[in-house]
C-alpha cells in the first residue's frame, strides 16, 4: 500500500502549516494514494519522523515524499535526504522515493494571478460600495495598474515561471507591465519595480507573494517593503494579495509529482 508524505518546512508562526495538513486531508478524499500525510522538517507536528511511522503504522509498504517548496536550497534537500536515509535503515523493507518540489506547476500560476485579481478586486469593491458603482472603477481599468510579484527567495525565479504568469496575463491587459523580484536576505527592494512603474503611470500596484506558505521572515520583509514605498510614494496605492495558501488545484501538482516520479521511477 502507498503512502504519500507532503513535506513542509515548517515555520515558528502558528497556522504556517495548516494549509499543507488541509491538502493532505484533500488529497486521501481525492485518491492520490491511500495514505496521504503531512510531515515538517521543524518546529510543527507532526514532524516528518512522526509522519513516517504513521503511515508504517497503518500498513504502507511504499511511501513516495513531496516536498511541499516551489524549490529546495542545497542544504535542505540533504536535510530531507538525510531524513528519508534514517527512515529507510528502520523500515529497510520499505520502498522510500523522494519526488522533485512543487516548482512551478501551471496550477501554482494559476492560483498566484487569482489571488493578485482578488487582492485587486477586494481593494476596489470596498473603495467603491458606497457609492454603488461597479468594483472596478473607470478610472481603475486596464493599463492603470501593475503587477509586482515577490519570491520566496531568488532561486525560485525561472524561465519557466516568468512565462507561466506572461502567459497567462497575455489576455489580461489590466496590467500595464509585471515585475519580479525576491527577498535575499531577509531583505526586499521593491525600488526598482515600483519605479519603472509609477514612470509608466502606475498609480496602483499589486504587490503578490509567490510563496505556498506564510511565515514571519517572508511577512516582515515585504510589509518593511511596502512601508518604505509608501513613505516615499504617498500617493502610489498598494495592495498586498495574500500568499498562495490552500487551493484545491495545488492538488493537481502534487498529482503531478507523484505520476512523474512513477513514470521515471527513480528512486533516491
Amino acid at each position: 500500500m502507498r503512502a504519500v508524505i507532503l513535506v513542509g518546512r515548517g515555520h515558528v508562526a502558528p497556522g504556517s502549516g495548516a494549509a499543507l495538513i488541509r491538502l493532505a486531508a484533500r488529497c486521501r478524499t481525492t485518491g492520490i494514494a491511500p495514505i496521504v500525510t503531512a510531515g515538517f522538517l521543524r518546529y510543527q507536528r507532526p514532524l516528518f519522523a512522526e509522519a513516517f511511522d504513521q503511515c508504517v503504522a497503518q500498513g504502507a509498504q511504499e511511501t513516495v515524499i513531496v516536498p511541499y517548496a516551489l524549490s529546495l536550497a542545497e542544504e535542505e534537500r540533504a536535510e530531507l535526504e538525510r531524513l528519508a536515509e534514517r527512515a529507510r535503515q528502520a523500515y529497510p523493507h520499505l520502498a522510500l522515493r523522494i519526488t522533485e518540489p512543487l516548482g512551478h506547476h501551471a496550477a501554482l500560476t494559476q492560483v498566484l494571478l487569482q489571488r493578485a485579481i482578488e487582492a485587486d478586486y477586494v481593494a476596489s469593491h470596498h473603495l467603491w460600495t458606497h457609492q454603488l458603482c461597479n468594483a472596478w472603477p473607470p478610472w481603475q481599468q486596464q493599463h492603470a495598474i501593475g503587477l509586482v510579484i515577490v519570491l520566496d527567495r531568488p532561486t525560485d525565479l525561472s524561465a519557466t515561471l516568468r512565462h507561466e504568469v506572461l502567459s497567462s496575463c497575455r489576455h489580461v491587459p489590466r496590467y500595464a507591465d509585471i515585475y519580479f523580484c525576491a527577498i535575499n536576505q531577509n531583505e526586499l527592494d521593491l525600488t526598482s519595480p515600483l519605479e519603472a512603474l509609477i514612470a509608466q503611470g502606475c498609480r496602483w500596484v499589486i504587490v503578490a507573494p509567490y510563496a505556498l506558505e506564510q511565515y514571519t521572515l517572508l511577512v516582515i520583509a515585504i510589509e518593511r517593503a511596502i512601508a518604505e514605498i509608501r513613505a516615499r510614494y504617498p500617493d502610489l496605492t498598494i495592495i498586498q494579495a495574500e500568499h498562495l495558501a490552500y487551493d484545491r488545484r495545488l492538488l493537481n501538482a502534487i498529482a503531478d509529482r507523484v505520476q512523474a516520479h512513477d513514470q521515471h521511477d527513480i528512486i533516491v
